[in-house]
């Protein structure tokens, strides 16, 4: 996680801007850092226009602790192991999240997290914490273990060769772990971006899977392929295989988003474009605040900073009573509406 960070901020920090870097810790168990721009409140509000990111963030948290008897409940829903589990355990999660918003209209917002979860038998020190996801062994005893990524793509202005761009990059990710995965994990991740109050997706989606562990990988494998040998479903089902992809769709990150904002960066902007990107962040605000489990995780979480959690919000956004932008028929603005009410295969 942290070396994604690293090279995800070195990419950015190219044109000679610098994100502010600020390392935290948790009174309950562990920290984090947070790498964001614009760096701090001493600069100007409105970084230099030839710098085409408006805001940033890319943090990673490793952090550790006790789950409630309510947090336990809920995922022995999800989690075989935990069925017997009947008061609350320890937990062990780390994770990178990162959202990156640019200046011009004509470029996507994007958004991704890539995370790991275990719950554990006994307490775990800060020293375990750290050697946790390399060393498997390591005691105390892990009850259960998953992990979750998503990476969507969410534009203000419709450009199908980003969005297939984009897609086939994280297809391309998923397709080296087997083939037939990137259609379902794309479903899943159209699934989640909806926004009920709305009738409409957050973006255009791209990839997205939860309390993926090797029984749910190899329920999918098998699904996609019963004649899948059994050899083969081991190897791809193991939690070394499954943090092997997890990498690899990280990886994937700066050659999906990277040839876009290299694109489209320079298009001159009009007001009305400016408006309909504002316009566009506050549906992403709505979706954050009142859809996403991260958002609602993240702020359940005692001794978490709220501001690692709305990092990720846009530094501006807008909302206007029955706005007629998207509405009109033959529009730019429309057009995308008609592709966030009614998701297509985009490879």
């Amino acid at each position: 996680m942290t070396s994604l960070q690293e090279r995800v901020v070195a990419e950015f920090e190219r044109d000679g801007v610098t994100f502010r870097r600020e390392s935290w810790s948790r009174h309950e168990g562990g920290g984090g850092l947070s790498c964001t721009f614009p760096p701090a409140h001493s600069t100007p509000p409105e970084p230099s226009i030839d710098y085409p990111i408006e805001k940033a963030g890319v943090n990673v948290s490793r952090i550790y602790g006790t789950l409630s008897r309510k947090a336990v409940e809920h995922m022995r829903r999800l989690q075989a192991s935990l069925k017997e589990v009947d008061h609350s355990r320890s937990f062990f999660t780390t994770g990178l999240s990162l959202m990156l918003h640019p200046r011009n209209p004509h470029v996507s917002t994007v958004h991704a997290n890539y995370r790991y979860f275990e719950v554990l038998y006994g307490p775990l020190t800060s020293q375990e914490s750290a050697e946790s996801v390399k060393n498997t062994q390591s005691s105390p005893k892990v009850l259960a273990w998953w992990f979750g990524v998503i990476a969507d793509l969410n534009p203000t202005y419709l450009y199908e060769d980003d969005v297939r761009h984009f897609h086939s990059t994280l297809k391309e990710a998923c397709d080296l772990h087997h083939p037939g995965l990137y259609s379902i994990f794309k479903a899943s991740c159209d699934d989640y971006i909806y926004i009920p109050h709305r009738n409409e997706y957050r973006g255009v989606g791209g990839v997205r899977f939860d309390e993926m562990d090797s029984d749910a990988m190899r329920s999918l494998l098998l699904a996609n392929e019963p004649d899948l040998p059994e050899v083969t479903l081991v190897r791809l089902s193991s939690q070394e295989s499954l943090f092997e992809f997890v990498q690899r769709l990280g990886n994937a990150f700066l050659p999906s988003f990277l040839p876009i904002l290299g694109r489209r960066s320079s298009i001159m902007i009009t007001d009305a474009e400016r408006r309909w990107q504002l316009l566009r962040r506050g549906r992403a605000v709505e979706f954050s605040l009142i859809v996403d489990r991260g958002t609602k995780f993240g702020l359940s979480t005692p001794g978490i900073m709220a501001e690692n959690i709305f990092i990720t919000m846009p530094p501006k956004a807008s909302w206007e009573y029955l706005s007629e932008m998207g509405e009109e028929k033959g529009t730019e603005e429309a057009r995308l509406l008609e592709v966030l009410r009614s998701p297509r295969n985009w490879v």
